[in-house]
């Protein structure tokens, strides 16, 4: 494999205040950056704040593989047209889009969990109606987007066919589908391997504890997961996304940032 190692800049010990820095000084290659959310307006969306991180990107020398909007955990994206909600989630993806070809980053990526997972095929037809809005206008500045969900093989497989753009991505995960549904993460993996892009989450855990365990300590099978990657001679990033400051992880060690170095030396470890 020729991977580059990164990590959420939520994930960073002090909830990504200073994460340009610690993110370079602990070895990593890059972050990635949250959009941030509609209940505090969407703090990516200012450029003083781009501007700020695009200073430290160069101040440490890391890179910004991806801009993530997780907000989906609360704003519906398969909001129906017309309700409050439709209008905030198309500014929150235009918004996304507009500060990623600022800041030349090449993904920007969508969460469909909680308020946006979708349940029917009803939701499906429109989560995908949204993607193709969102890619059309993201095509044009040369930029793909990505769906993060835990849905099944088949499910994922209609968004992917309903969304129809070259540059529509799935992004995988590999704790989400073990730990926040019954669907078997490896089928998942190995099934729809060609629609990822290649960036994709690391962190283990167990049935309901998500993003909680260090690497290889859970039971999601994540070495399995990262062989099967070597198998396919997988090129791309590795992101982390265990949450160091968590109750459980805290645990480990009253000093969050050895829990993360511990982490990085384990990704580094399984990667070789």
């Amino acid at each position: 494999m020729n991977v580059k190692l990164g990590i959420c800049n939520f994930c960073v010990p002090g909830t990504g205040i200073f994460a340009p820095r610690i993110v370079s000084e602990m070895g990593l290659d890059g972050m990635s950056i949250e959009f941030g959310s509609y209940e505090h307006g969407w703090p990516l969306s200012q450029r003083v704040l781009q501007d700020l991180y695009l200073e430290e990107q160069q101040r440490y020398g890391i890179e910004y593989p991806n801009i993530g909007v997780s907000d989906g955990d609360n704003v519906p994206f398969h909001a129906r047209p017309g309700t409050k909600w439709d209008a905030v989630v198309n500014r929150e993806g235009i918004g996304a889009i507009d500060a990623a070809e600022y800041m030349k980053i090449p993904l920007v990526f969508f969460s469909n969990f909680n308020a946006s997972y979708m349940k029917s095929d009803e939701d499906i037809e429109f989560t995908a109606k949204r993607y193709q809005k969102f890619c059309d206008y993201a095509g044009e500045k040369g930029i793909a987007i990505g769906c993060e969900n835990p849905n099944s093989i088949q499910e994922q497989k209609k968004l992917i066919e309903l969304v129809d753009r070259k540059n529509f991505y799935l992004f995988f995960d590999s704790c989400n589908h073990a730990c926040l549904s019954d669907h078997d993460i490896h089928e998942v993996l190995e099934n729809l391997y060609p629609h990822y892009y290649p960036q994709m989450h690391v962190k283990d855990g167990i049935k309901g504890h998500n993003a909680q365990y260090l690497l290889g300590t859970g039971d999601t099978g994540f070495q399995q997961s990262i062989d099967f990657l070597k198998s396919k001679n997988y090129e791309g990033w590795l992101i982390l996304e265990n949450l160091y400051e968590l109750e459980e992880m805290r645990q480990l060690n009253p000093d969050y940032f050895e829990i993360m170095k511990a982490d990085i030396a384990a990704l580094k470890a399984a990667v070789k």
